[in-house]
């Protein structure tokens, strides 16, 4: 395939303008949506590769790796991010570079070029449009976390949902055989993916077990202390802050909801407390985020070392982590 296609080439076969390939190669809003698709399409068929690219691949210049934020406040990214950030500064091949954006859309790839970003890192999957631009750039995309099913066309490392879950319903299990359990998360996919495998771990061990999900976007806190009170005493949350979350309404109600029912059992999911010094001891599934890191900077490098080889799909096991009195 050829590097070095014009965009004059371009505007040749789709009989167009050079100003039209070129602007909608850059998303101008002077373009249909129909038009850019095709000239986007038809610059990848072709092997088109903007100038900016092909001069970075002339120079030994530090190829860039972007790391897409969403938020913040994410205790779980920035927990992530931080071993990230050493370990790309310990290996010191590439520039980790974060890049904020709410969601992963087009503007963010823009960003990706304005920065010269080689690879992007993201949590979250980047719909048509936005894969089909950063293909054009020559921007390859990895993804981290929970996204179900893997794509096949992304490489992808996440920490092993399944095992997390079967963990989590085995130890709940053991301790309240035959009683009710309470799954509470928002109305979110990878929590949707979780609430299944939990769910679906239960009913292997008894098929008629009793599962109450708890919606913590829609639903009030008096909601869950009833189920409490009527008899659940198996918790499972989503995430780790979800957890702290509903402890702190939880002791508002009970003044201290675990003192009182000593056999309650709440368990997260994250290990937060094992990682981020002063967080309170909870029981959790715990994330090994060195390791995490460590798998992202080996599958980034095989990446831009070596550009064809096979699509990576990397699952990470996990623990059950008891909370420490």
């Amino acid at each position: 395939m050829s590097r070095n296609v014009s965009l004059k080439a371009i505007a040749s076969r789709l009989g167009v303008s050079v100003n039209t390939v070129s602007h909608a190669l850059r998303d101008m809003n002077d373009i249909s949506e129909a038009t850019k698709s095709l000239v986007r399409k038809t610059a990848v068929e072709m092997g088109y590769m903007p100038n900016h690219v092909a001069q970075m691949m002339k120079t030994e210049e530090r190829q860039v790796v972007g790391a897409h934020v969403s938020s913040f406040t994410n205790l779980y990214f920035n927990s992530l991010s931080t071993e990230l950030s050493r370990v790309f500064a310990e290996k010191g091949r590439y520039t980790l570079l974060f890049l904020f954006a709410q969601e992963l859309g087009i503007e963010l790839i823009k960003q990706c070029i304005l920065q010269r970003v080689d690879l992007l890192i993201a949590s979250e999957l980047p719909d048509e449009k936005c894969a089909e631009f950063a293909k054009l750039n020559n921007i390859r995309i990895v993804l981290t976390g929970s996204i179900h099913p893997p794509k096949e066309e992304f490489d992808h490392i996440c920490v092993d949902d399944e095992g997390g879950c079967r963990l989590v319903a085995r130890y709940l299990y053991s301790f309240h055989k035959g009683n009710r359990y309470i799954y509470a998360g928002p109305d979110y996919e990878c929590n949707l993916n979780r609430q299944e495998l939990f769910c679906s771990e239960l009913r292997k061990l008894d098929p008629n077990v009793e599962i109450i999900i708890y919606n913590s976007d829609e639903e009030n806190i008096r909601v869950l202390s009833s189920l409490i009170v009527s008899g659940c005493r198996s918790i499972f949350c989503f995430k780790d802050t979800l957890e702290y979350e509903l402890l702190d309404m939880l002791n508002a109600q009970f003044v201290d909801a675990q003192r009182l029912y000593p056999d309650l059992h709440i368990i997260g999911f994250d290990g937060l407390c094992e990682f981020v010094r002063g967080m309170k001891q909870i029981t959790t599934v715990k994330i090994d985020y060195a390791e995490f890191a460590l798998e992202i900077y080996g599958v980034v490098h095989r990446r831009l070392s070596q550009p064809d080889i096979a699509i990576q799909h990397i699952t990470l096991p996990v623990s059950l982590h008891c909370k420490r009195d």
